[in-house]
């Protein structure tokens, strides 16, 4: 089991919350395809067996974490970002397993 580490947590929160609201739609493609709807992640994510953050030598990190939605928990779909060293969280892509 992978544990999401907890100084990125809250930037990785904030970033799927905006996602969950419509607040990046240019990652919507194959939430709509699927077809599915977002729900805010539960605590679970940090911690789930298909969760995974890979810390770089630089600071920096990469992480796949899957999306829970209304009809599945979690669905098949996943998230991938970006950390900086900064700790800020870029989303970069959402799709199905």
């Amino acid at each position: 089991m992978s544990v999401v580490p907890e100084q990125y947590r809250d930037a990785i929160q904030t970033e799927l919350d905006a996602l969950v609201g419509g607040r990046r739609p240019d990652l919507m493609t194959w939430v709509t395809a699927y077809p599915a709807q977002l729900v805010r992640q539960p605590d679970l994510i940090w911690s789930h067996v298909e969760s995974e953050v890979v810390e770089r030598d630089d600071g920096t990190a990469f992480g796949v974490l899957p999306l829970w939605t209304t009809d599945e928990s979690p669905s098949d779909l996943s998230v991938e970002f970006e950390i900086d060293s900064q700790c800020t969280v870029t989303l970069s892509d959402v799709h199905v397993l």
